[in-house]
């Protein structure tokens, strides 16, 4: 790269999902898809705290993309599939149901936080001006921080849960239903 030239953002390469394949493997389909998610919160949070609109305009399709699909889908394997089924298989002193309670109502904040994040990178993929860019940074800060916060305790509580008292039958349920959910022809 020719000197002073600005190297290259990563956030384009952490916006691709994983392999359809991984899906076999539902368990490390979260566990990747949780460190995708973290590598684009690091990059949120340190372009939001720039506050420069330059990197979302750069960046906003992709953006939008994760937010308003990839995100979504994830949700939806975890409130539709993963929970359920660990609120059947966990013993009472696993604790899961305050941390799943906890983990939906982050759910419920981040879609609250995503209404207007959205809306913004809406503006800024027009090349419109954001009606209070103050909003927009604060929006993603709160929005990074807490995907970083929750995904931590999806990764050092959730899943360590999932493994110790899912059965084959269960992670093979939740294996179909993530593709089933994709539109991805079955796998296997």
């Amino acid at each position: 790269m020719p000197q002073g030239e600005p190297e290259t953002e990563p956030i384009l390469s952490a916006m691709v999902p994983p392999p359809r394949g991984v899906f076999l493997r539902p368990l490390e389909a979260l566990r990747r898809e949780h460190h995708r998610q973290l590598e684009i919160s690091d990059w949120l949070l340190r372009h939001a705290s720039e506050e420069r609109l330059e990197p979302f305009e750069d960046s906003a399709d992709c953006l939008l993309g994760f937010l308003c699909q990839d995100l979504v889908l994830h949700h939806q394997d975890e409130e539709e599939d993963l929970f359920p089924t660990l609120q059947k298989r966990c013993k009472p002193r696993d604790g899961v149901d305050a941390i799943l309670a906890e983990l939906v109502r982050d759910h419920a904040t981040e879609g609250f936080l995503m209404r207007d994040i959205v809306a913004d990178l809406h503006r800024v993929v027009k090349r419109q001006d954001l009606e209070t860019p103050t909003r927009f940074f604060m929006s993603l800060r709160l929005f990074a921080e807490g995907q970083q916060r929750h995904l931590s305790w999806e990764n050092e509580a959730v899943l360590p849960l999932a493994r110790r008292r899912l059965t084959d039958i269960d992670l093979e349920a939740l294996g179909r239903s993530m593709v089933a959910r994709r539109g991805l022809s079955h796998l296997g």
